[in-house]
């Protein structure tokens, strides 16, 4: 399901406003979280790799799944 914004003449409304910035908020922490447990359960080049499997799984429990 993808989601359409339409923005009010007057701009965001609260609601929309908090949604995005939480969504933002996740998807940093999510990251975050990925990326030192990569670090620090991987080897170097593993860790590096796994930092875009990370990323997209950050993308997609913020944005796609519908949970916040």
């Amino acid at each position: 399901m993808t989601k359409v914004l339409v923005p009010e003449p007057a701009g965001l409304c609260s609601a929309q406003a908090y949604n995005h910035a939480m969504e933002r908020k996740i998807f940093w922490m999510v990251f975050t979280v990925l990326g030192l447990l990569a670090d620090f359960l991987l080897p170097l080049w593993w860790g590096l790799a796994a930092t875009i499997p990370a990323l997209f799984a950050a993308w997609w429990v913020a944005y796609r799944s519908e949970w916040f």
